[in-house]
């Protein structure tokens, strides 16, 4: 079991690094998606009632049941009085 959660850390750590490289907080955060990232959620910056998901190398956006946001630190889609905004983009220093 906690090669499963090291491994689910490295995969965040990973994605947020990558995702870092590629931020555009003028963007709606849309996902190229492809093999590599097949199911892969993130925050839609535009909408925090949707999300993307990657499916067949697409990106779909998906709308999280009502009275809830998505709040991309759980990586799901919470009730209102656990949503908290957050910058859309990681502050990268060099």
């Amino acid at each position: 079991m906690k090669f499963v959660y090291l491994l689910a850390f490295v995969t965040l750590a990973y994605s947020a690094t990558v995702f870092a490289a590629d931020c555009d907080p003028d963007s709606n955060g849309q996902p190229e998606c492809n093999a590599s990232n097949e199911g892969a959620i993130s925050r839609n910056f535009f909408d925090p009632t949707h999300y993307w998901q990657c499916k067949d190398n697409v990106a779909v956006s998906v709308r999280c049941p009502d009275v809830t946001g998505f709040l991309a630190s759980a990586g799901e889609c919470v009730p209102w009085s656990e949503w908290k905004w957050t910058a859309p983009c990681p502050d990268v220093r060099p």
